[in-house]
């Protein structure tokens, strides 16, 4: 009842955290537009994007380890538990001393590299330093944060996430307001945001882990080597990802120019957002199946990974269908009519299976930048090939690749995922065929319109996965979780 309960105000943190993510994006993208232009704000997720590149370098390191923080803890092995996270500490200091000098001086020529509006060079390397500093303030971040993660206290770690999201955006209007705006004052948020969250981070690591302590001589350079012997797959894992889902950005630049990169970095808002409230829903799922693998448990992993498999799809099937179907008149509404032409791993990790899964996923990102760079060009679908390329790759691994090896590693049948993932899909399409043909009859040109129209077809959804999707014991826990929330916040273990 206890993991239920924590599960309940983990999942209603993490979708209140998406729900402000999403108010933000709302009002924050327009506003920047409207004081930037959109060739200068196209600058902001680019810097966001490469900076992404440089988290590499940590990769190796701390992917792997809240595998084996979580089941030290798990396990009451308090000497194992600090040896982890002090190798780990230490070894994310180091990383950030040799790296960031490099990273200033590269900073200060990127605008070579890129296309940028005339004029804003200096700004976009002022902008590169910031963004990267706020990168680094979060690697040095990631051994604190790990412990909401291992606690499984998520409701804790989004509550600083909210904070500092709006502590992020309240420092670049505070700005804007006392200067004229310049596009690396967006970089000026990003660090203090990102100072904040360390704060943050250190008080919850404190109240929840007590048993852990800094001491720098607990770093122990054989367990260096087997976190990085698990995280060395991994790195080959995420250059696979970023040539997934953040290569689009730099080919657009390069391609079309900084006014085509800013558009399409606005819209892209939209899917950053819809990949986060995955993230952030499967990541609630992590640290039991962790402690179920740890445990030997694999009746209950099994049950209890099919049952996440479901959650995740029924929750994101909506909000997928909503922003599909509404997609011109969202866009419309939301940066008006310039941009309708727009609108067209747990398991693995727990099981320490990653090396197929980092193959395959690295030989897809360098399949996406060759069918991107493709359809963009010699086939001449501009900035919608971009698009497609990410859309046919993505969708053939996590649809096809991901769902097979998952219960293949679990000794199950092949067809065990797909049978909780092919009926989400076609729900989506559902959802988003009903929204387009909503959107469409009635021409939606305003919020109230949008409001109006997507609460409509939320309810129904609602009532069809409450009524006919979900078993007895799923629907005690929504009622639960509409009981409960908003989530209990304490610092209570």
């Amino acid at each position: 009842m206890k993991e239920r309960s924590q599960f309940v105000a983990n999942l209603s943190a993490n979708l209140l955290s998406f729900a402000v993510s999403v108010l933000i994006a709302v009002w924050y993208t327009p506003y920047l537009i409207r004081h930037l232009g959109v060739g200068a704000y196209g600058l902001i997720p680019l810097a966001t994007s490469i900076t992404f590149y440089f988290g590499l370098a940590t990769i190796t390191l701390n992917a792997a380890v809240g595998r084996f923080l979580t089941i030290a803890l798990d396990q009451q092995e308090s000497e194992d538990a600090n040896r982890i996270f002090n190798t780990a500490l230490v070894g994310n200091v180091i990383i950030v001393c040799l790296l960031f000098a490099p990273a200033i001086v590269a900073s200060w020529y990127v605008g070579v590299w890129f296309n940028t509006p005339p004029g804003y060079e200096r700004a976009l390397s002022w902008l590169f330093v910031c963004i990267i500093c706020s990168s680094f303030v979060t690697m040095l971040n990631s051994s604190f944060s790990l412990a909401s993660f291992c606690r499984n206290r998520f409701d804790l770690s989004n509550t600083i996430n909210i904070a500092s999201n709006l502590i992020r955006i309240s420092t670049v209007v505070v700005l804007f307001n006392c200067f004229v705006p310049q596009v690396w004052h967006v970089g000026i948020g990003a660090v203090v945001a990102a100072l904040f969250s360390m704060l943050g981070s250190i008080v919850i690591w404190w109240h929840l882990t007590p048993m852990l302590q800094i001491q720098p001589r607990s770093f122990d350079v054989a367990t260096l080597r087997n976190l990085t012997s698990l995280g060395g797959w991994l790195l080959v894992s995420e250059v696979g990802s970023l040539l997934l889902i953040s290569i689009d950005l730099i080919v657009v630049n390069k391609l079309f120019g900084a006014e085509a990169g800013g558009r399409y970095g606005a819209i892209l808002q939209w899917s950053f957002l819809l990949r986060s409230l995955a993230y952030v829903i499967a990541g609630v799922f992590g640290p039991t199946i962790f402690m179920l693998y740890g445990r030997q448990d694999t009746t209950g992993l099994v049950r209890y990974s099919q049952q996440a498999v479901k959650i995740l799809g029924l929750t994101i099937a909506l909000p997928i269908g909503l922003v599909c179907g509404f997609s011109s008149s969202l866009l419309h509404v939301w940066l008006g009519a310039a941009f309708v032409s727009l609108g067209l791993f747990n398991i693995r990790l727990a099981a320490k299976k990653v090396c197929v899964p980092a193959i395959v996923t690295c030989l897809s990102g360098v399949v996406n930048l060759g069918l991107a760079l493709l359809l963009a060009g010699p086939v001449g679908w501009g900035m919608y090939g971009v698009a497609a390329a990410g859309a046919i790759v993505l969708t053939g691994v996590n649809l096809i690749f991901y769902p097979w090896y998952s219960a293949h590693i679990l000794g199950l049948s092949h067809d065990s995922f797909f049978r909780g993932t092919l009926p989400n899909i076609c729900i989506a399409l559902g959802v988003a065929a009903a929204c387009w043909g909503i959107s469409h009859y009635l021409q939606i040109h305003s919020w109230l319109g949008l409001v109006l129209c997507g609460g409509g077809v939320a309810i129904a959804y609602s009532a069809y996965v409450y009524a006919l999707a979900l078993t007895e014991g799923e629907r005690e826990t929504v009622l639960t979780l509409l009981r409960t929330f908003p989530a209990r916040f304490s610092f209570v273990a």
